[in-house]
């Protein structure tokens, strides 16, 4: 279960190029995103240079819902605006929510609970904004096990290539698309390319059994740190 993330630095809305007017709707939206944005949400917020001033503003209404989950890519899960149920085991399967962080700081705190005496196993973390199911067939290209961690291009040359296919300006320099913390042994990394990393972080520890997991992403600083059961462990992954 991962939420989307993007890298970004924050910066005011600025006005349009000189001899370029906006038309009524941008400056309706620009207007109302000037008058109601407070500033940690315009920190939250830097403009795209190819967005207009109605997705930004839009951009702010999505930001201020309940983070829910959006999409679900792969079978055994049954899924709910807030949470994730297991129903059945037939290999991996991920929820992704759509809300799209640029820049600020963001914070999400998961439940994990289970029936049976197995510890949960799953994997919690951001992921670039990328489609995991447009163009990608469940069972031709994911083999019936929607893991974005474990996509490389030994392992899963299709789907590397498609998700790696996506990428767009919006997502920096960094090769670092999909970053977890996998309740097993608690983290994981991969650029779709090279084969999953699992790496030692000063404080790190895994679930092992029923409990929260608090994930916070800085992105003015380019540090997710991880949240046990309301105690902070640690930098999961800074800025390398």
């Amino acid at each position: 279960m991962v939420w989307r993330g993007s890298e970004g630095r924050a910066r005011r809305s600025e006005p349009p190029p000189a001899g370029q007017q906006r038309s009524l709707a941008n400056e309706a939206a620009h207007q109302r995103f000037r008058r109601s944005a407070t500033d940690e949400e315009r920190r939250c917020l830097p403009k795209h240079e190819d967005e207009s001033d109605i997705g930004l503003y839009r951009a702010l209404e999505q930001m201020r819902e309940p983070l829910s989950f959006d999409e679900l890519a792969g079978d055994g899960l049954s899924l709910h605006p807030a949470s994730v149920t297991c129903t059945g085991f037939r290999g991996w399967t991920t929820a992704v929510s759509g809300h799209v962080m640029r820049g600020g700081r963001h914070f999400v705190e998961f439940t994990i609970t289970t029936v049976d005496q197995y510890a949960p196993d799953v994997q919690l973390g951001v992921i670039r904004p990328v489609s995991l199911t447009n163009d990608i067939d469940l069972k031709a290209d994911w083999r019936w096990s929607v893991d974005t961690m474990y996509v490389s291009s030994r392992s899963n040359p299709a789907v590397s290539e498609k998700l790696r296919s996506q990428r767009t300006s919006k997502w920096g320099d960094s090769d670092i698309h999909c970053c977890g913390y996998y309740s097993y042994n608690g983290c994981c990394k991969t650029d779709w390319d090279t084969e999953m990393t699992n790496y030692e972080w000063v404080g790190r520890e895994g679930l092992g059994g029923n409990g929260t997991i608090g994930l916070l992403l800085d992105l003015d600083e380019g540090t997710l740190s991880v949240f046990k059961n309301n105690h902070r462990l640690g930098v999961m992954k800074g800025v390398d």
